[in-house]
């Protein structure tokens, strides 16, 4: 019997409130994937920049195309394809979801890829959806360093993505310094980070390494602060030509990163957070319905960690 899904998602670009819900009839099942019933999902930026129009997820959106929104999800599985032999109906599971061009964890309903999926024994707290696609950033893009010990500067250290690379950070051995514009929050008091806000950062040059989750002009500035040899790996998409082009100007080291599915990485990040070494810095949780005001506080800018939908 074919499942109506209640998706939240765009027609067109624009503000928060371009955000709807459509009901749709999901496809049957292929061999390899499974259903998912949703228990929650979490926000990221590039939900944003895709409402808003921006980036290449948006560019492949055709004019009259309804395109859901969202890539973390966390639920449990209610039916299963032929091939599909390490998941079972009625097992939690996690991941990131459609990255990047079929979005649509926004939804009471999700189809999924098996392979995008890692299942847990026992029901998890719902924060476990913004660990996916934060966390797999944070840890490929931590992976794309040399082993050298330099000392690690982490630009918007609050954020999803950020918290959790301190964190990882701190677990390989690195010396880790946030750089923010509000050093004295309490979420790196809690991660027992070395705080600098910009203006201490930018009294001298560094010959460290950068993990850069700013873009744009701030990066490009930080970038230039850095000593030739040194090394950068920037996140946001959008800017990253830009940081390319500012690093090789200065004889560094720079690559960018597009965040991929990767069953082990889950799972490494899955232990540590069970294990008690990471944690994920809950700023809030919104109700599935009221996910335009979840956009909202994002984009407000004062948010810390993740925030999370709840779908039930």
């Amino acid at each position: 019997m074919p499942v109506q899904a209640i998706k939240y998602g765009i027609d067109e670009f624009g503000t928060a409130d371009k955000i709807q819900a459509k009901t749709c009839v999901l496809p049957e099942l292929n061999d390899t994937q499974v259903l998912i019933k949703v228990h929650s999902s979490a926000i990221n930026p590039i939900d944003l920049k895709t409402r808003a129009g921006l980036g290449f997820v948006a560019q492949a959106k055709e004019a009259d195309e309804f395109l859901p929104l969202g890539y973390d999800v966390y639920g449990v599985v209610e039916q299963c394809g032929a091939q599909v032999s390490d998941l079972q109906v009625g097992q939690f599971v996690a991941g990131m979801v459609g990255f990047a061009k079929q979005p649509g964890c926004y939804a009471d309903y999700v189809i999924a890829e098996a392979d995008e999926l890692i299942a847990f024994d026992v029901q998890q707290k719902s924060e476990v959806a913004g660990l996916c696609l934060a966390g797999l950033t944070a840890i490929q893009a931590l992976r794309k360093f040399s082993s050298s010990q330099s000392t690690l500067y982490i630009n918007a250290p609050t954020g999803g993505v950020g918290h959790l690379a301190i964190q990882l950070a701190q677990l390989q051995g690195k010396e880790v310094i946030a750089v923010s514009n509000r050093p004295s929050h309490e979420l790196l008091q809690k991660l027992a980070v070395k705080v600098v806000d910009y203006e201490t950062f930018f009294s001298q040059e560094r010959q460290a390494q950068l993990l850069d989750l700013v873009g744009g002009e701030i990066g490009e500035r930080m970038v230039a602060n850095l000593n030739s040899g040194c090394e950068v790996v920037t996140v946001p998409t959008i800017s990253a030509q830009q940081i390319v082009a500012a690093a090789q100007q200065s004889d560094i080291s720079v690559s960018g990163i597009v965040v991929e599915k990767n069953k082990a990485d889950l799972n490494e990040l899955m232990t540590a957070y069970r294990g008690g070494d990471l944690f994920i810095h809950v700023d809030s949780t919104f109700a599935l319905q009221d996910i335009q005001q979840a956009h909202e506080h994002m984009e407000a800018g004062q948010h810390a960690g993740k925030i999370i939908i709840s779908h039930s």
